[in-house]
């Protein structure tokens, strides 16, 4: 997988009923910031995801059920209309006629809760992952640049992670993209 932050996120579409199926992917593809990578019914979605290695995987309710065997390879999003039957191991749900935002929202949300960074750092992050600079984000945030660096020392910190790049992938959560810990 590529670290580049300005890569689109992988995304496979795992919906049984071919109407919702279809209305998922022309909502997903309105933005330039994801690709569907795949779609599928249902019953292949598990050897799917293991050779294509998605960022974002969206099931249905009715393939929920795969969730366990997909969650370390991708993050998991159930569709359903209350998050009543988000099973064990998703990273979350969306409700019916979610939007590209509404789903980078929930990924956002999720990413900043699972690695501790605070509202302002995960903000910060995003910004670093969309590729701007310490000096643009200062501007954009109305911050002094060594304010900027100390939320990036404290991003790096939080993360593990010592470089840019590596950070951005772990953001993007392709964990596959980070070196082994020895």
């Amino acid at each position: 997988m590529s670290v580049d932050e300005t890569a689109p996120l992988r995304v496979l579409v795992a919906v049984a009923d071919p109407h919702a199926r279809a209305d998922v992917i022309t909502r997903l593809a309105a933005g330039p910031q994801l690709e569907i990578v795949a779609e599928n019914d249902g019953p292949n979605t598990v050897p799917l995801a293991e050779r294509l290695r998605p960022d974002i995987t969206l099931l249905c309710t009715d393939s929920a059920h795969h969730t366990p065997s997909i969650t370390h390879l991708s993050r998991v999003f159930v569709l359903t209309p209350d998050g009543s039957a988000v099973p064990d191991g998703a990273t979350g749900h969306l409700p019916p006629g979610f939007t590209v935002f509404d789903l980078l929202r929930h990924i956002r949300d999720a990413s900043r809760i699972t690695h501790g960074l605070s509202a302002r750092e995960a903000e910060v992050m995003d910004l670093i992952a969309s590729g701007r600079s310490n000096g643009e984000i200062a501007r954009q945030l109305f911050l002094s640049e060594k304010t900027v660096k100390n939320h990036v020392n404290r991003i790096y910190a939080k993360l593990g992670v010592d470089s840019r790049a590596t950070a951005i992938a772990l953001w993007r959560g392709m964990m596959s993209a980070l070196p082994a810990k020895d």
